[in-house]
């Protein structure tokens, strides 16, 4: 066990300049890292937090209180890995400590069994008794005890949060004791309940008469123009690109006006391919002030607070009893994918589009309707508990009238949630509570 005064390698030196770089790089792999499990927003880099546990479960061997069988121990495995010869002295042998978590924190070394092999034997050699207890009260995404475990801690982690105690859940004790297998589960049961789901959803995402699938639909919250002689629909939107890779440009321009304006007419769009970015027109939308495409009057930020609160946050379409569009979300351009092509296109929006809305807002209701008949048994199928109070860092939402948990999304995207969740749910017990668990994760 290394003396209590014995001071840590981080309390005097620490490879800083390496293990930024490695961090920063950590932000683009998006193949084998946590973050393409579940996102988290504060989620910590695993180089850095790799790097400073070493910095701080490993003993200085240049202080006169480090164990001999930590030297003898590091001086048996450094020698392993290039570039960390622990030389004679204790001072070469701080030197390849430092630079063999220097290398470590490299994303191309986080996985080979060699470096992982000295990182357990050297925190083993340094607590020989039993391995160290790593404790980190609010983990979030859980990077910190995650690297505990792969350099041989012991892990303890929890947070205020039920999304990241089951992030935790999931990442530090269901995979690491179930292993590739959970995986193979979570894909035979993740490839049935999505064909089951495709099934039922299929009239909500509708194909096109040309056979090309739509991929993303761009809507855009709407508020009306209060000046006078004016009330055109404001679409909000901060930019009309669509597109600006190169040879590929897309862009977004008003054509006409439908309608009076005074009787609530609507700007229509035509897509086209800008030469300059000078022919794109600018944004209706800037620090919560609107402008109008029309008129060019502004809509100063209580007013647009105020029409959006009206609507609930405006997420969603809201129709006559004809059927007809009069307001709240207005679908821009919808991004498919053709048969045979390679490539992203753009289109404007058609009526189909607007009535597989109308089906999921109409199934949406009735989803309700009976889980008012049930007597309200379990909780709502649309989450209703509110948000957090106005102020709450990350919510910045409730002045424009989303109130409820259920207000952040639109009617189709909480059929496809609801059916998600009770496909979910539906599997038998056979398939294992981790792959159940998982399952809610993802």
């Amino acid at each position: 066990m290394i003396p209590k005064d014995c001071k840590r390698l981080a309390e005097v030196d620490f490879p800083i300049a390496e293990v930024s770089r490695h961090a920063a790089r950590e932000k683009s792999i998006r193949h084998g890292h946590p973050s393409t499990l579940h996102l988290w927003w504060a989620r910590r880099p695993l180089a850095s937090c790799r790097a400073i546990l070493l910095g701080l479960l490993w003993p200085d061997p240049c202080d006169p209180l480090c164990p001999q069988e930590f030297k003898k121990a590091a001086r048996l495995h450094l020698p392993k890995l290039p570039h960390c010869n622990p030389g004679k002295t204790d001072e070469e042998l701080r030197r390849a400590l430092l630079r063999f978590i220097a290398d470590f924190a490299n994303w191309d070394n986080a996985g080979n069994p060699a470096y992982l092999e000295v990182s357990r034997a050297l925190v083993k050699a340094a607590y020989p008794d039993e391995p160290p207890l790593v404790v980190d009260p609010f983990a979030g995404g859980g990077s910190i005890p995650l690297e505990a475990l792969r350099v041989g801690c012991d892990a303890f982690a929890s947070d205020l949060n039920p999304v990241a105690c089951l992030i935790l859940k999931v990442m530090l004790e269901d995979i690491p004791r179930h292993g590739p297998k959970l995986a193979e589960e979570l894909r035979r049961v993740g490839a049935e309940i999505k064909k089951e789901a495709e099934k039922e959803l299929a009239d909500l995402y509708p194909q096109d008469p040309d056979g090309a699938t739509p991929i993303a639909y761009l809507w855009a919250r709407t508020v009306r123009c209060e000046a006078p002689n004016c009330g055109a629909e404001i679409p909000l939107v901060r930019s009309f690109w669509l597109c600006k890779k190169p040879n590929r440009k897309q862009a977004l321009r008003p054509v006409r006006v439908d309608g009076s304006l005074r009787s609530g007419g609507s700007v229509q769009f035509e897509i086209f391919t800008p030469k300059t970015d000078r022919e794109v027109p600018a944004g209706t939308v800037s620090r919560a002030k609107a402008t109008c495409i029309a008129c060019g009057s502004v809509l100063p930020p209580e007013r647009v607070r105020a029409q959006l609160a009206a609507q609930r946050g405006g997420a969603d379409v809201v129709f006559d009893a004809r059927g007809r569009r009069t307001g709240g979300a207005r679908l821009l351009a919808v991004v498919t994918l053709r048969p045979g092509e390679t490539g992203r296109h753009y289109r404007l929006p058609a009526e189909r589009d607007y009535e597989a809305v109308r089906t999921a807002q109409k199934r949406l209701a009735k989803i309700l309707e009976e889980w008012e008949r049930s007597g309200k048994q379990g909780p709502c199928p649309v989450p209703d508990e509110p948000l957090p109070p106005v102020g709450t860092l990350g919510f910045r939402v409730q002045r424009y009238g989303m109130l409820q948990w259920g207000d952040l999304f639109t009617a189709r995207q909480k059929v496809a949630l609801v059916t998600l969740g009770r496909l979910a749910r539906e599997r038998p017990r056979e398939d294992g509570d981790a792959v159940r668990t998982a399952m809610a994760w993802w």
